[in-house]
């Protein structure tokens, strides 16, 4: 009869996330997850399969806690639905530098270093990128229907542009570029969506 594991599997996962999330997978090692987890190399052998198994486990880890927070921010009613989007917009800006580990989206870090390696990978990378894509341009959508923003835009790229962003906005915090800077895109970048004359009366 197999034992009981003896450690809470979830903070296994987070820990693990957290670790490629710093360092890549390349450059996270077997020691690195172990003294990461605390779980022995052999514990995590058994109980993960080694270190592309628990890669695979903690990045669909990522996926699925990105979205359960993306979801929290963009979902609600159609009346803020265009102010929920320019939250988000302007929390991408900070999405590294509020961070005090400054470590930025798994999603997008593995894309650059394994997405044209790792077919596996890549289809959980491509999935979290559809997802997030799906829940802003719901929220456009929704901003539509009240008549802040254009019926006539289409919402899919208008919600593949502000993801974009998201992104973009990680590798320039990486980067060295500062807060100030980074509001001020994402204000602008909020300005540029195809707002309503409708919009503009009621902000004034």
């Amino acid at each position: 009869m197999a034992r009981p594991r003896s450690f809470d599997e979830q903070a296994v996962l987070d820990s693990a996330m957290r670790q490629f999330r710093a360092a890549g997978y390349a450059g996270t090692t077997l020691d690195d997850l172990s003294a990461a987890t605390g779980l022995g190399r052999g514990s995590l052998y058994a109980s993960f399969g080694g270190k592309h198994a628990l890669f695979m486990r903690a990045l669909g880890e990522y996926a699925r806690q990105i979205l359960d927070e993306v979801r929290g921010m963009l979902d609600g009613p159609d009346e803020t639905a265009v102010r929920r989007l320019r939250d988000f917009i302007a929390a991408g800006a900070r999405f590294v530098i509020d961070d005090a580990d400054r470590l930025g989206c798994m999603a997008g870090k593995c894309a650059y270093e394994v997405g044209d390696q790792d077919e596996e990978a890549r289809e959980i990378i491509r999935k979290v990128f559809v997802d997030q894509q799906r829940l802003i341009r719901d929220c456009v959508t929704a901003a539509q229907r009240y008549g802040d923003l254009d019926p006539d835009a289409d919402p899919g790229p208008i919600a593949y542009l502000v993801l974009s962003l998201s992104r973009g906005f990680d590798v320039m915090a990486k980067g060295g570029i500062g807060a100030t800077d980074l509001d001020a895109t994402a204000e602008r970048a909020f300005q540029g969506l195809p707002l309503t004359s409708r919009y503009e009366a009621r902000r004034a």
